[in-house]
């Protein structure tokens, strides 16, 4: 009579697979909210029409976000979309030298919570320092709206989505090798086991 407790290896993997694919939908889920966060954390804002040093940590080109869902200084806004006119300049406050500003190399458009925004410009910093951005309206007056700005947003994003999928993809793999093995194996044990019942009972 088979004993299937007694079959190597135990059922138990089948178990340890499926905890391999929940642990790599969690690991999913965790890249994507960490990568989210820390590109949410890493953008500064400032209120336009308007200016404010910002310190920038390390050299290269920077992209100014217009969201137009925003929240910022305890206030909510929600600016839709007519930002025409609108001048960005930008200085670095240590040499007093004004950097160009450029529209953004790629459309980009982004929704972090109670936030969302797209791309509109971009500037290049020689170094780490404080800028002086100042945002007006050409000759006008204009909405009050949020600016962000931020350094290697979208590869961030992009990098976390890329790992996350790795994570999840790649634990779906484990866990499919895992079973297909077990199942192979338990067969061939399995198959084993009833050709010793039946040469125990004398059965050719």
């Amino acid at each position: 009579m088979n004993n299937s407790n007694n079959i190597q290896p135990g059922i138990g993997y089948y178990g340890l697979a499926v905890l391999i694919i929940v642990l790599g939908f969690a690991a999913f889920a965790g890249s994507i909210y960490s990568g989210i966060t820390d590109a949410e954390s890493g953008l500064l804002q400032m209120v336009a029409p308007g200016g404010a040093n910002l310190f920038l940590k390390e050299p290269g080109e920077y992209v100014i976000f217009y969201e137009n869902n925003s929240y910022l200084d305890g206030k909510f806004y929600s600016t839709g979309e007519q930002m025409s006119g609108l001048e960005i300049l930008v200085k670095e406050r240590s040499t007093g030298i004004d950097l160009a500003t450029y529209p953004a190399k790629s459309s980009f458009t982004y929704s972090l919570g109670n936030r969302s925004g797209r791309s509109i410009m971009a500037f290049t910093t020689p170094r780490a320092g404080i800028y002086q951005v100042n945002a007006s309206y050409s000759g006008r007056a204009g909405p009050r709206i949020v600016l962000a700005i931020g350094k290697g947003m979208v590869e961030g994003i992009f990098s976390s989505i890329m790992i996350s999928l790795a994570a999840l993809f790649g634990s779906i793999v484990i866990a499919a090798v895992i079973t297909f093995v077990t199942y192979r194996r338990r067969k061939k044990a399995f198959l084993k086991q009833e050709e010793e019942e039946r040469l125990m009972r004398g059965i050719p």
